[in-house]
């Protein structure tokens, strides 16, 4: 049986409240007599938190319109299409832009040349501020229709004079953007498919004068900060993500016309703050000015559910490296509520859910509730990943073994590293300290199963463990298993895990 499109439901969850009020308002004004029962239509599936089309039929029964649902629901989306388009006429630069060439083409065929002229030159100071530079192509293919057809002698030789040269210049634009674009595109299929750990070959070769407009300059700063995250250089990502934001910053009218990427720039550069020690003192300052940005412009409810939810995420990371058990124990809490309020809400997704959840586990293991870690790993095994983030997949199960090590469970620790062994052994032969690490957890559980053995037995094995990762990676790869390292530095000082994990952060790695 096919599934009903959920589309409608998509887009009225992604309306801003005032969108939704305009669109009541005036977006089936041409619809007077059927006008309510698409109203009616319109406020039961915004209040579904999952789309469920029988519910709608159910309480929809005896009403006429459900005997063509699905031709009613398309009626209804393109309604609300035209009432958006309506509302961001005068505020999206994109649709002022698109409106203007309607009418370019219109006065065109009407043959009002002069005024087609009029409203081309308007259309180009827009574009030309926002760096629109297809559209400016399009706008002077426009003119050059307009000048032929109207035989305006100065005005094709202004424009053989000036403009020819302008075309030359956009094509390039649109070129230099499309490349870095695309360098971004290949490696963000590359970390959502396999993380860091293995090697990228690409055949896209970025051009000798580097980003020339904006949007490349963006695209050039997401790329370095991505190169940071393989390379393991928290610093080459923090002044990547930095340099995206004063981009932002340097020229205003873009975060006032794409607000969205403005706070998605932010919370990058929030991200790369949670990543050292360094760059947690400037951590606080960048987290209210996400917040602010959420509060200042109008965005739909899901996104500014799903923000606030990485912020917290991110705060959590943060925290975690700060060596403060209360302060990381309230702001795990706060992860957990906003968690909560944004699920109950259906605004989830397997990226949201997997740094959740990653994050919960990590916590627990640093504030040292086991129990807590064990629940928050039991969650991520039960989301349907696929081939999603291999690495973090692996390393999950890694930091699974630490759980069942502190609470004891011998018999299923060892069937757990089998497993692991195996999974290492046929997808990530590379990962060399994984290796090591289910290595070592394997004699620490045959020694513990003995029983005359000695503690001391075990700490032997944990400093050989410290000794071999120390041997075979390099400093900066092994900031990115900082929790592997506190938990064994525990094990070998008798200090807490968050002690610990500070203590090798502060002192760049030297564990």
């Amino acid at each position: 049986m096919k599934t009903p499109s959920n589309a409608l439901f998509k887009l009225i969850r992604k309306m801003t409240p005032s969108e939704k009020r305009y669109f009541k308002r005036f977006g089936l004004l041409q619809q007077k007599k059927d006008s309510n029962k698409y109203i009616l239509l319109f406020d039961a599936i915004n209040e579904q938190n999952e789309y469920n089309e029988q519910a709608l039929l159910k309480q929809f029964k005896g009403y006429d319109f459900i005997n063509n649902f699905s031709e009613i629901k398309k009626y209804l989306f393109n309604q609300i299409q035209k009432a958006l388009r309506n509302y961001h006429s005068q505020s999206s630069i994109d649709i002022i832009l698109y409106n203007y060439l309607s009418d370019i083409s219109v006065l065109y065929s009407k043959e009002l040349y002069v005024e087609c002229s009029r409203i081309i030159k308007k259309a180009k100071k827009i574009a030309t501020k926002h760096e629109k530079f297809s559209l400016l192509l399009l706008l002077n293919e426009w003119k050059r229709n307009v000048l032929r057809i109207s035989h305006h002698v100065d005005g094709i030789q202004n424009y053989l004079d000036k403009e020819v040269s302008k075309d030359q210049e956009y094509i390039s634009c649109v070129e230099n953007e499309s490349v870095f674009f695309n360098k971004s595109l290949e490696l963000t299929l590359h970390l959502r498919k396999k993380g860091p750990d293995h090697e990228i070959t690409s055949d896209i070769e970025l051009p000798a004068e580097g980003p020339q407009t904006f949007r490349a300059k963006r695209y050039y700063f997401l790329q370095k900060s991505m190169e940071g995250y393989m390379e393991y250089d928290d610093e080459k990502s923090f002044e990547a993500s930095s340099g995206d934001v004063a981009i932002f910053e340097e020229n205003p009218h873009f975060i006032d016309a794409i607000p969205k990427q403005y706070i998605i720039s932010l919370s990058n550069l929030l991200d790369s703050c949670a990543n050292k020690i360094k760059y947690n003192d400037v951590f606080d300052e960048h987290m209210l000015k996400v917040t602010k940005v959420l509060d200042t412009y109008s965005f739909d409810a899901e996104f500014i559910a799903k923000e606030r939810l990485l912020v917290h995420i991110v705060k959590c990371k943060v925290y975690s490296m700060r060596g403060n058990l209360e302060n990381l124990k309230l702001v795990r809490q706060e992860l957990k509520d906003q968690y909560e309020v944004t699920s109950k809400k259906g605004y989830k997704t397997l990226d949201l859910d997997v740094y959740v959840h990653d994050n919960l586990m990590r916590s627990a293991l640093i504030i040292e509730d086991f129990s807590a870690a064990l629940e928050s790993y039991n969650d991520i095994l039960q989301l349907n990943l696929g081939n999603y983030r291999e690495d973090l997949q692996m390393e999950t199960r890694l930091l699974g073994l630490i759980p069942h090590f502190e609470l004891g469970n011998w018999l299923l620790l060892e069937s757990m590293v089998r497993s692991a062994l195996r999974l290492l052994q046929r997808k990530h032969s590379h990962f060399k300290l994984g290796k090591l690490f289910l290595e070592a957890i394997k004699k620490c559980v045959a020694l513990k199963q003995q029983p005359n053995h000695q503690e001391s037995d075990i700490v032997l094995l944990f400093q050989q463990l410290k000794l071999d990762a120390l041997s075979m990676t390099n400093k900066r790869k092994l900031a990115e298993y900082i929790l592997f390292i506190g938990w064994i530095d525990s094990k070998l000082t008798q200090n807490s895990i968050a002690q610990c994990i500070l203590e090798a952060t502060k002192s760049g790695y030297k564990v």
